[in-house]
């Protein structure tokens, strides 16, 4: 583009040094030196525009990086459910593979296939309780029963399920002896309670339970508990089995 505007400039040098005849001039040149001139004018305007054009083209690509900062949600997770709970059946061998128990009595080891009542899943189950004070001249006795399980980061749903039974030999409406389910700190302080049974709600057959902690514990190492408390006489049984501990998480 740059000799055709050189030569524009050659044309209207001629035009002011030769006033006789200008007009011929100006007429043979409008066709054969106008003509190419202007439309390299015009080739300079579209050139121009065309450039603007892209330019504000280009900013609406430099718009686009909102799109590009999408990538947010593609690296966005697809959840996955973890089962957190070691033995959580209580069949493991040797009995009592990965639970940590309290029994009042050593002598009746809580995790067991005694006592007379079918497991909900065989061979073992969790049996708390059935033992009256006034067997060792003492008002209370309580077992306890837990497992340290270190929840994922990121878990935004903790999901207890699993079976219990009672069975009394109290009678009346009064409460004497309980149960409970529960996730605690390590050092046994209470967080949230999962379950609670007691003597005035006896059962004749495996009760399945469902609970959802309202508790944030992601990341946390934490303990399921299971705790039981009779008084000084008519002991109450209480037994547990077929357990899942669940967290929904990213991986």
């Amino acid at each position: 583009m740059i000799v055709p505007a050189v030569k524009l400039v050659a044309v209207t040098a001629l035009l002011v040094g030769c006033a006789q005849g200008a007009s011929a001039l100006q007429q043979s040149d409008a066709p054969n030196g106008g003509g190419p001139d202007s439309k390299v004018y015009l080739d300079g305007s579209i050139e121009g525009q065309h450039d603007a054009h892209v330019y504000n083209d280009a900013h609406v690509y430099n718009d686009a990086h909102v799109y590009m900062d999408a990538h947010v949600y593609m690296d966005a997770c697809t959840p996955i459910q973890t089962q957190l709970l070691l033995n959580p059946v209580f069949d493991l061998a040797p009995v009592g593979t990965d639970w940590t128990s309290i029994p009042y009595d050593p002598t009746y080891p809580l995790i067991t296939a005694d006592d007379g009542i079918a497991e909900q899943s065989a061979p073992y189950k969790a049996w708390m309780g059935g033992l009256a004070g006034t067997d060792y001249g003492v008002s209370t006795t309580t077992d306890q029963l837990y497992q340290a399980v270190t929840v994922p980061t990121g878990t935004t749903a903790l999901v207890l399920t699993g079976y219990y039974e009672v069975r009394t030999g109290e009678t009346g409406a009064t409460v004497y002896d309980t149960g409970s389910v529960a996730i605690t700190q390590t050092n046994g302080t209470l967080i949230e309670n999962a379950l609670a049974v007691n003597n005035v709600g006896p059962t004749t057959s495996w009760t399945a339970f469902n609970h959802t902690f309202a508790s944030n514990v992601s990341g946390q190492t934490v303990w399921l508990r299971f705790a039981t408390s009779n008084d000084i006489t008519n002991a109450t049984s209480f037994y547990f089995d077929t357990l899942a501990l669940t967290a929904t998480h990213c991986p």
